[in-house]
């Protein structure tokens, strides 16, 4: 075995019962309990940094200059939100050993496997309790000559050089990395960080050197997210998780598809409706109406979400706010009318020429009509309604706000 320096002895309750069973707050950022993270934590605000503990974290609410560290994640990670952020600038240390992070390591050609380190320097003796030496200089391996585990797992990648290894085989216990702008730090074991492995004095460099790494660029936060704690969202898009993110975003590819102001407040107004039809019909309560026969039968999962989703999947198909304009616009063109109940296309029609409405203006209402009509007729058609353009949509407003407008003008007083 190696000689460790001096102060490596100051060891307590783990190492003196190495076979001690783990309580059950294994990695509490606030526990003082020898398994849990408050050294940890206090630590990093001791150098300067802040450190923020979560349960959940949306992604799209960090920044550039902003830190990562996961330990033993117990949910599955978002790696492509991940990825951006490192991309970005940001930093990541994955401590992990038998948790969920093995996907996220896999994404960076990173394996992880349970070599035999029944020959590798271990601490008192202790096979469970093997040293991992410092192996290049870096800025984590400053000051710090072997770093003790526990029951870790090893890493490997192809062309990464291990900051700190069990053998000379390769078998890593630390290994990082530049991914874009950002880094990456990936550790084999979690609990080197917990309280009582920070009295090992290189465990503590070490730790101190992870927080100087991840802060480098200074200003930024340093984000804890242990075991049960979620990760969720993308990357500069704070709310992606939200249902209403992706139908305001939809909301925006239409503003900016060159459509008129009078079809972006129809389009507005129309998805509104549609919200609260689909939000009245999610709610755990009978109802007389059906709202997906209300509007076009949407070939999405059946609930809010799901119509929702659909609507983020098709920019743009603007099919179902054609039909709630439909519905608007004949609506007001029977009160500007005064027409009761359901005329007929022909008393319509008459009533136009009626009001100063010349051939054309007469015709082209017709038109518009049928073709409203018809789209109505076709909601069913198998295998998925007709698509309307954000073009066509826009030149069914202009049609219809056209006649409406004239109409509203020539209205006598008390319409």
């Amino acid at each position: 075995m190696p000689t460790l320096r001096p102060t490596l002895t100051c060891i307590s309750i783990l190492l003196l019962f190495p076979t001690i069973a783990w309580a059950g707050d294994d990695y509490d950022p606030d526990s003082q309990e020898w398994n849990g993270l408050s050294e940890f934590v206090a630590m990093g605000e001791e150098l300067g940094t802040p450190v923020v503990s979560v349960d959940r974290l949306d992604v799209g609410e960090l920044g550039e200059s902003d830190a990562l560290v996961v330990l033993y994640p117990q949910r599955d990670l978002p790696i492509e939100a991940i990825a951006s952020f490192i991309r970005a600038g940001g930093r990541l240390a994955l401590l992990d050993d038998y948790g969920r992070g093995a996907a996220l390591l896999r994404a960076y050609g990173i394996s992880r496997t349970e070599a035999d380190l029944g020959a590798t320097p271990n601490l008192r003796s202790n096979p469970n309790l093997p040293v991992a030496q410092s192996t290049t200089r870096h800025a984590l391996t400053s000051g710090v000559s072997g770093l003790v585990a526990n029951h870790p797992v090893t890493l490997r990648h192809e062309k990464l050089d291990a900051l700190f290894s069990f053998d000379d085989a390769g078998h890593a216990l630390v290994l990082a990395g530049a991914v874009g702008e950002g880094r990456l730090v990936a550790v084999g074991d979690p609990s080197i960080v917990i309280n009582n492995m920070l009295e090992l004095r290189d465990n503590r460099r070490f730790a101190e050197n992870l927080y100087r790494y991840l802060n480098a660029a200074g200003g930024g936060t340093v984000y804890l997210v242990t075991g049960d704690g979620e990760l969720f969202g993308r990357f500069g898009e704070p709310g992606a998780d939200r249902p209403f993110y992706d139908l305001s975003r939809w909301l925006e590819d239409l503003a900016g598809a060159r459509t008129p102001a009078a079809a972006l407040l129809i389009g507005a107004i129309a998805l509104s409706a549609i919200l609260l039809v689909v939000a009245a019909t999610s709610l755990p309560r009978r109802t007389p109406y059906d709202g997906s026969q209300m509007f076009a039968r949407l070939p999405a999962s059946g609930g809010f979400v799901g119509r929702v989703g659909y609507f983020a999947g098709h920019p743009q198909d603007l099919f179902a706010p054609t039909l709630v304009y439909k519905f608007e616009f004949e609506g007001e063109l029977m009160r500007l009318l005064e027409l009761t109940e359901r005329p007929a296309l022909r008393d319509v029609l008459a009533a136009l020429e009626g009001r100063g409405f010349s051939a054309a203006e007469v015709i082209d209402a017709q038109a518009l009509l049928v073709e409203l009509d018809a789209l109505r007729e076709q909601r069913d058609r198998s295998p998925r309604p007709p698509r309307v353009s954000p073009s066509r949509f826009d030149l069914i407003v202009r049609r219809g706000e056209h006649i409406l407008s004239r109409l509203d003008r020539e209205a006598p007083i008390g319409v």
